[in-house]
């Protein structure tokens, strides 16, 4: 079982990530599915796509199981975020081609985004960045775009702007991992980000 590691942040927070190498049918043996879930999943018609599902749901049930909580699967509700459905955290999660990525608290909003480092990011980024934002650093501009996407994952709004409703502090370039501020609104959180195997991972740590 790829899964790389459970990470820790406090006592009722943990975050945990997944190497998607598995097939497809061994992903669906290994996880327990609560009645609705195989019905979604069915739902999904691209078989990566799949993978993706199945190895972040893994990922939140093994999260679960350390932070000593029971799993009984997620769903989306109208909002579109995903929720345990015992109802006994707060969940976050994210997958991007080869990874899958979860975040739980016991108590708190959370959130948790996974991007590929690609160059393709510099022709969407004026679609979250102001031109001031802008550098010619890809693995810059990923940042950004992740630390964007923990924010509004964090917000649970619909309808925010990645550009214009979630503010990032200035960072530097150039930097592997590193934390910064974000604001949306009156609230402020932290996020902290690093780079794995050509992707960049970021959460909220408070």
């Amino acid at each position: 079982m790829p899964l790389i590691n459970i990470h820790n942040l406090n006592e009722s927070r943990a975050w945990g990530l997944w190497n998607i190498q598995e097939e497809l049918s061994a992903l669906e043996k290994t996880y327990v599915f609560a009645s609705h879930e195989k019905e979604y999943l069915a739902s999904i018609s691209h078989p990566h796509k799949k993978q993706e599902w199945l190895a972040s749901r893994l990922t939140v049930g093994l999260v679960c199981e350390h932070l000593q909580l029971p799993y009984a699967g997620t769903q989306k509700m109208p909002d579109k975020r995903p929720y345990l459905c015992e109802q006994n955290g707060h969940v976050s999660i994210s997958h991007s081609h080869a990874y899958a990525a979860a975040i739980i608290d016991k108590n708190k909003p959370v959130g948790i985004d996974i991007e590929r480092i690609d160059t393709k990011i510099l022709a969407i980024r004026k679609k979250f960045l102001f031109e001031e934002e802008f550098s010619e650093d890809v693995r810059h501009m990923t940042q950004y775009w992740c630390i964007k996407e923990t924010g509004y994952k964090l917000a649970g709004e619909k309808g925010l702007s990645l550009k214009d409703d979630i503010i990032v502090d200035p960072f530097s370039s150039g930097l592997a991992s590193g934390s910064t501020n974000i604001h949306i609104g009156d609230l402020s959180y932290k996020i902290e980000f690093f780079e794995h195997d050509n992707y960049i991972l970021a959460f909220n740590t408070n």
